[in-house]
């Protein structure tokens, strides 16, 4: 049955009865959980309100006025019950904006995506839900037209079907949780969800001052860019038919640019390529990086390429995404990738560079609120450390375990020199050291790196990067080992797990056709790609296991204490915090330990290091 409470100038129907905020509490008071639901006047809990709120289970549904009803007297009842919730992220926020904080959380849209991971093909809203698990067939048309229509008898009726059908779909989905033994990681989910919605409703200032500096210095870089690329057109012959024959000016008799090539343009730059004699079918990344070697313009057009982005992402429109009530910049994330770590978007701060002039510079402009500092830690080499305790090779542990730097340890191996000598530059590539190459290699290991890439990355030949990868491998043969054990794994069996205690699946939606086509282009294409994510997964997305779990523990402990603390980013391998000054030096020190000790849950054989600061910006 559906019960309304609120105005009573609505018609009673057949649909629902009016009730009183005094029933529900009762109704709800000894049920182990409750369906919860809300319908908004928009997305951002700051500058839009709650229209009206929904408990219920299977039997009954209340949809509640706020307008007429204080939504606070609920407080009690949602903060001690376990809530159901579909995409908890987003109402969490809303409650947050009217100071109600539930503490246990199931979301069945984080349990959806816990037992799809990897595939494509999958549906996660409540209206695909609810016919895979129930057999319903829920409309949802009329959501875009709530806020115009008020809390008309279908609103009603809309809004008590998006907490009718919640308890059902979380047995089934149990079900399939317990089979794939995956209660770990939806625990993890349901728990770190709590602090993702706290880190988006609370958001980070930005100084817009120190920002359009940085606006400034990106969009000068592609300018020089582009005046470089025209001097590489001016000083070939072979695109002689892109320089007009006089130089045009403008009104005031001032000379514009001798070309007029938009370098931005694929299209164009792709003609330009192809008339320099490079036959290519694209000008993205991977085929400029491929062909660098064959003209000069091919590594300017990937450093334009990438200058270009950075304007695109932290030119002056990224003021934009400054909040106008909360003056805060208040991004969202997306909690499980393929690889179970998460995304930040609206805006990207993960495509912030974290090395560099321009990347400190970038930073800079992220600060505390009068009063506060901002305490960082950042987790040291932890997919090297998780290679390390996962493949118990020796020469690894040993070099951690003695606190010695791991790519020179490896880098003498590599190349049979003496440990002295491992910056010097190689003599394959000038300007490259032997350690600049040993790095690029471990990192790359996490990510399935193949001769080809190696190649590329650091531009030696692929006869080149062969004989250095199989060098390597020969000198840490239990790495090699590991890494083949999970390509062949995820081959064999389409899926891939993360370490224990969590066991997080990846599963592979092409993997039963390439196996039925075996033999085909596209099915070795396909069982590659299946490899070399095979090799990545368990690595990365351990890594963000351990992420997530310091992330809990972190609030768990700010909020048992009470402490003037606000957890504010989560990028990487990175947990940002904006803290009291009187308290920074302390709170640093617990940060510090709190990250090493969820670190130890997985990582067991060597020691877990964490670089903590305290400072005045977001820093690296």
């Amino acid at each position: 049955m559906i019960y309304f409470i609120g105005n009573k100038e609505l018609v009673e129907n057949e649909f629902y009865e009016f009730s009183t905020i005094d029933k529900c509490i009762d109704y709800f008071k000894d049920k182990e959980s409750i369906e919860v639901d809300t319908e908004t006047t928009g997305f951002d809990p700051h500058t839009c309100k709650i229209i009206c709120i929904q408990l219920g289970d299977k039997e009954n549904q209340f949809v509640i006025d706020v307008n007429a009803v204080s939504i606070l007297l609920l407080k009690e009842l949602l903060e001690s019950k376990l809530i159901l919730f579909q995409n908890a992220k987003f109402d969490l926020r809303f409650l947050y904006s009217n100071d109600i904080y539930p503490t246990k959380i199931y979301d069945t849209f984080l349990a959806e995506c816990v037992l799809t991971t990897g595939l494509e093909d999958r549906e996660l809203g409540l209206k695909a839900l609810a016919w895979k698990y129930c057999g319903v067939l829920l409309d949802k048309e009329i959501r875009g037209q709530i806020y115009r229509e008020g809390l008309s008898t279908r609103v009603i009726q809309y809004a008590a079907n998006d907490v009718a059908y919640l308890h059902l779909i979380r047995e089934k989905q149990l079900v399939e949780i317990e089979k794939l033994e995956l209660n770990a990681v939806l625990d993890l989910e349901n728990e770190v969800v709590k602090v993702f919605a706290k880190m988006e409703f609370h958001g980070i200032l930005l100084d817009p001052d120190k920002w359009m500096d940085v606006a400034k210095t990106t969009e000068s870089n592609v300018i020089n860019l582009q005046l470089e690329l025209d001097e590489i057109v001016l000083n070939e012959p072979k695109l002689s038919k892109y320089v007009p024959k006089y130089k045009q000016t403008d009104l005031f008799g001032f000379e514009k640019r001798d070309l007029d090539i938009n370098w931005s343009s694929n299209a164009q730059k792709l003609k330009i390529v192809k008339d320099l004699g490079i036959n290519i079918d694209s000008v993205d990344e991977r085929n400029l990086s491929k062909n660098k070697r064959k003209h000069i313009i091919m590594s300017k057009l990937l450093d334009y390429s990438k200058q270009a982005k950075l304007v695109t992402s932290f030119g002056k429109k990224f003021l934009s995404f400054i909040n106008p009530k909360t003056q805060r910049i208040h991004f969202s994330i997306w909690q499980i990738l393929s690889t179970g770590r998460i995304s930040v978007s609206e805006p990207n701060l993960n495509q912030i560079p974290s090395k560099g002039e321009l990347g400190k510079k970038i930073r800079s402009c992220f600060i505390p609120k009068e009063g506060y500092s901002i305490v960082g830690g950042d987790f040291s080499g932890m997919e090297l450390r998780l290679i390390a305790e996962f493949s118990q090779d020796k020469l690894w542990l040993d070099a951690f375990n003695a606190g010695q730097d791991l790519h020179s340890v490896l880098c003498a191996k590599t190349f049979d020199i003496s440990i002295t000598d491992v910056k010097q530059e190689t003599p394959f590539k000038a300007g490259v050291t032997y350690r600049d190459v040993q790095k690029t290699i471990n990192f790359g290991l996490a990510y399935g790196m193949s001769k080809f890439k190696l190649a590329d990355t650091i531009d030696i030949s692929v006869d080149q990067a062969d004989k250095i990868i199989k060098k390597f491998f020969a000198v840490v043969p239990q790495v090699n080992s590991f890494l083949n054990l999970l390509g062949n794994t995820g081959k064999k069996n389409g899926q891939i797990r993360t370490a224990r205690p969590f066991r997080r699946l990846r599963q592979f939606g092409n993997w039963q056709s390439a196996m039925e086509n075996q033999g085909s282009s596209d099915s070795f294409k396909a069982l590659g790609e299946i490899e070399r994510a095979s090799k990545n997964s368990p690595i990365q997305g351990s890594n963000g296991d351990i992420i997530k779990l310091a992330l809990i523990n972190v609030q768990n402990r700010i909020d048992a204490n009470n402490y003037p603390v606000t957890i504010i980013l989560a990028v990487y391998d990175e947990i940002q915090t904006e803290c009291r000054d009187d308290f920074a030096e302390e709170w640093k020190l617990i940060l510090n330990d709190i990250m090493i000790e969820s670190a130890k849950v997985i990582i067991k054989s060597i020691p877990v290091e964490v670089d903590c600061k305290i400072s005045k910006s977001w820093t690296k």
